[in-house]
């Protein structure tokens, strides 16, 4: 019984790692037709703006965080184990995930607001696993085909049930039911997510990774603005307990 159990539950994590793998797949599309006809464009012209290098690093960059995102998720689903956590300051990991994404915003004349109101207490996490899931949500966000001049923010706040970090877009339409119907899609359709435009491959790793700091992502609401965020449990509120 044992074996079989083994057995079973590995074909389980070999599907789920070919479903986050075809996500990616389709999501790096995105960065590398990019690339090509850029570098297309100035094969046939001759000469290559500055603009365009920028423009070709940007989406050259954006794939490396996917690809290392991907990894990340790949590794924690053959793991089967949740991770250790330790105390990590989601202020600066929300600081950091700005950064990344910051190139990419601009790309796509998307406005990059960071709210951090007031002081949090390290909340139990793997730092690096988190950092992941932040750029891979905020990824995923931003390529999913925002208007321009739309505005996305990165913020924390505090609630009765723990510190809630998400990313939020004024040009996202988003729903429980949708989020969860997306969920059962992912890998299986090229658009499982149809309230955005893209492929969101990005938000299907956040959600892995995240389910190994034994959290999720769930619908959110943030200044009048929709998105995902997760609800980590602070150092300090774990101790009380």
């Amino acid at each position: 019984m044992t074996v079989q159990g083994s057995s079973g539950s590995a074909e389980i994590v070999e599907q789920e790692a070919a479903l986050l793998l075809r996500s990616i797949a389709e999501q790096l599309k995105l960065p590398l037709t990019a690339i090509a006809r850029q570098a297309e464009l100035g094969t046939l012209t001759g000469r290559t703006e500055l603009t365009d290098l920028k423009s070709i690093s940007t989406h050259a960059s954006t794939a490396l965080l996917l690809v290392d995102s991907y990894l990340m998720g790949l590794h924690l689903l053959h793991q089967q184990a949740a991770l250790s956590l330790e105390p990590v300051s989601v202020s600066s990991m929300l600081t950091e995930t700005a950064h990344e994404l910051n190139g990419l915003a601009r790309q796509y004349d998307v406005t990059l607001d960071l709210h951090i109101a007031g002081k949090y207490a390290p909340v139990m996490a793997h730092q690096a696993a988190l950092k992941s899931a932040l750029v891979s949500l905020g990824c995923g966000l931003l390529e999913s085909g925002p208007i321009e001049g739309s505005r996305l923010t990165l913020a924390v706040h505090r609630t009765p049930h723990g510190i809630v970090t998400g990313v939020y877009g004024d040009f996202l339409a988003l729903s429980t039911s949708r989020w969860r119907k997306a969920l059962a899609l992912h890998g299986k359709a090229a658009q499982p997510l149809r309230a955005l435009g893209g492929n969101a491959a990005g938000l299907f790793v956040a959600e892995t990774i995240l389910q190994a700091m034994e959290t999720r992502l769930r619908v959110g609401k943030y200044l009048h603005q929709h998105g995902l965020a997760t609800t980590l449990q602070s150092s300090q509120q774990l101790s009380l307990v």
